[in-house]
């Protein structure tokens, strides 16, 4: 086998490791299905996701098989000749999902060196075991004018972290529960009398001062660029570059 290689390693019926390695050193980044939510933040925050102005995204390393564009079955998956292993959807996941080890020690290097902080989580237990957290803070509204109580009951069934239920014919939304993902934003496009708005105001209780990739993280997450059509070319957003330096490593031109 020759080296550097790159590729996906399906360890069991739920786990999937992404697997860069090199001579000396091997990062995997590993994924759990059966804790996966769905909530969109991973894509939001890979630092080679990019789209031009409204067209649909032209490059990402991490998302939905629908949005990666590629056939399979799993919630999410990930294009290991896109990815560099920052681990910067590993600090966000809110369920746990995703984990990064370098040489077999779980590591985010982008928050051992301050470039991404420490922030405050809430966490709860599902009623199938599995742990979720929230980490940021903010509201959602939901307009609803659907009647129809199956195609009701359907989209309350849409949020993974049971957060939504109908109250006769309105859908109500428990706060606590909410972790303000992105999840039920997209659902609502697949319905015609159902629409979401959510607004992310803050992280919890940021700790440390991190550095010029918190700033693009945050405009993707808490602003208008947060929507994937508002993350613009990396010329623009330099979010990708940046990740590269603070890693140690030159982009190749595959990478680009």
């Amino acid at each position: 086998m020759s080296l550097p290689s790159k590729k996906a390693i399906q360890v069991d019926e739920n786990t999937t490791d992404y697997e860069y390695k090199m001579l000396n050193h091997v990062m995997q980044l590993r994924y759990h299905e059966e804790k996966c939510v769905e909530c969109g933040f991973c894509t939001r925050v890979c630092p080679v996701t990019i789209s031009i102005y409204d067209e649909p995204l032209k490059k990402t390393a991490i998302g939905t098989p629908a949005f990666m564009k590629v056939e399979s079955d799993k919630k999410i998956v990930v294009d290991t000749d896109k990815c560099v292993w920052c681990g910067s959807c590993t600090w966000i996941c809110p369920g746990y999902t995703l984990e990064l080890f370098i040489n077999g020690e779980k590591k985010l290097n982008l928050v051992d060196n301050g470039s991404l902080p420490e922030f405050d989580e809430e966490v709860r237990t599902l009623e199938n075991g599995n742990k979720v957290r929230k980490v940021v803070e903010g509201s959602i509204t939901i307009t609803c004018n659907e009647k129809d109580t199956k195609v009701l009951d359907a989209f309350c069934d849409e949020c993974a972290v049971v957060a939504m239920e109908r109250q006769d014919k309105e859908i109500k939304v428990d706060r606590d529960k909410c972790i303000l993902c992105f999840k039920c934003t997209e659902a609502a496009n697949n319905y015609d009398n159902i629409s979401v708005e959510v607004h992310r105001d803050r992280f919890r209780n940021i700790k440390g001062e991190p550095s010029s990739i918190w700033n693009g993280i945050m405009l993707r997450l808490l602003g208008k660029e947060g929507k994937v059509k508002g993350i613009l070319s990396r010329s623009q957003n330099k979010l990708a570059d940046a990740v590269i330096r603070l890693l140690g490593r030159e982009e190749t031109e595959e990478e680009s």
